[in-house]
């Protein structure tokens, strides 16, 4: 994307820079606006080409332009992008910059696209076409060579399905299990459509037409708070602190397990505290409100990923245990009742064989301890 400066020229980094910029009715730009110095964005002596025709963009450019220009809204493009609007206007005006040209016209406080970016945008849907029949290719070449299936998973669910895909190397290299992250609705709908042929999701219960495994469980142990902060004094921290406090939690209709779980855990513990509902899925993404003093947040993960600092971190967060037991999540492989599909049925003997407890145990653990309400097949539509 970036060059060195040629020899004999001065970077751009150290010419002065008049903030000022003219447009043409072509929609170019003559002089792009003050930018952040080359050491700053890229290290030190690196800018941005100047001649025409040296330019490149990247795919994930043209993906937020595309998205822009269909929503014509930083805040509903930057929902679909799963990013903050501030990130998405950025990333526009670095494109803008890049081609020298006006991409959107900003007046009014409304935003459309600009001649030049109207002009532009089929071509950017052609490169994002392209890119999609590459992938769809490159799958297609993979399940010549191997027996593919498809797994979406719910938040919290990476490790299991990191011991799942383990499992079915060691002892099926014939078999490749391709994993999505998504809400667990959206993933049973998918397995329900036949998009998908796994579903890695938590409680509740999967819907009619399936047939299901319990193949992990485990509690929220530990919570986040901003930090430095009173709630850092108190280690274990008692739920009680959190009473009349801002608390974080997923809105119910893109996640009932954990909001029903979440509000039945303070529930019957006596405490009201504030809720603060949200629509993230990361953890990176909630555990940035928490920096940002907006409120506190239960962890939903794994307990082995939370006790390794290196996988829950976050600049102003600190990840404390609960003195109280946090509510318990079931996670439940699901499949179709009616795929008969040899490559599914193997991977569910071998998960089977395994005792349907896809965590590694320890050493107190009960063995086979989610083994014991083996598949569950519920009444078919």
């Amino acid at each position: 994307m970036r060059r060195a400066p040629a020899r004999g020229r001065t970077p751009r980094s150290s010419r002065r820079a008049t903030g000022t910029t003219r447009t043409t009715t072509d929609g170019r730009l003559r002089s792009a606006p003050p930018r952040r110095s080359g050491a700053d964005r890229t290290g030190a002596g690196t800018r941005r080409p100047d001649r025409e025709g040296e330019r490149r963009v990247e795919l994930r450019d043209l993906e937020y332009f595309a998205l822009v220009a269909d929503e014509l809204h930083y805040g509903r493009a930057a929902a679909r992008l799963h990013v903050s609007p501030a990130a998405v206007r950025r990333r526009i005006r670095d494109l803008e910059c890049e081609l020298g040209l006006v991409l959107f016209d900003r007046t009014d406080g409304r935003l459309s696209l600009a001649p030049a970016g109207g002009e532009l945008l089929p071509a950017a849907r052609r490169a994002l076409a392209a890119t999609g029949e590459v992938e769809d290719a490159a799958r297609h070449l993979r399940a010549a060579r191997l027996g593919e299936l498809r797994i979406g998973c719910a938040p919290g669910a990476a490790r299991l399905v990191d011991a799942l895909i383990g499992k079915v190397a060691r002892e099926h290299a014939d078999i490749a299990v391709l994993a999505a992250p998504m809400w667990s609705l959206q993933a049973l709908d998918a397995v329900a459509r036949g998009d998908l042929q796994l579903a890695l999701v938590r409680d509740p219960l999967p819907p009619q037409g399936t047939s299901s495994l319990i193949v992990g469980r485990y509690r929220d142990e530990h919570v986040a708070v901003p930090a430095p902060g009173p709630l850092t004094r108190q280690v274990p921290v008692p739920l009680g602190a959190f009473e009349g406090l801002p608390f974080l939690i997923n809105e119910r209709d893109i996640a009932p397990g954990v909001h029903d779980a979440t509000v039945r855990f303070f529930a019957d513990h006596g405490v009201a505290p504030l809720w603060q509902h949200h629509r993230l899925r990361e953890p990176e993404q909630v555990l940035s409100l928490v920096a940002a003093g907006t409120a506190s947040a239960l962890v939903h993960a794994h307990p082995a990923d939370v006790t390794d600092p290196a996988n829950v971190t976050c600049p102003g967060v600190a990840v404390l245990p609960l003195a109280e037991p946090g509510p318990e999540h079931r996670f439940h492989l699901v499949w179709r009742s009616d795929d008969s599909s040899p490559l599914l049925h193997s991977l569910i003997d071998l998960v089977c064989d395994h005792g349907c407890d896809l965590d590694e145990p320890a050493e107190d653990d009960v063995p086979n301890a989610g083994a014991a309400e083996g598949v569950t097949t519920s009444d078919v539509r």
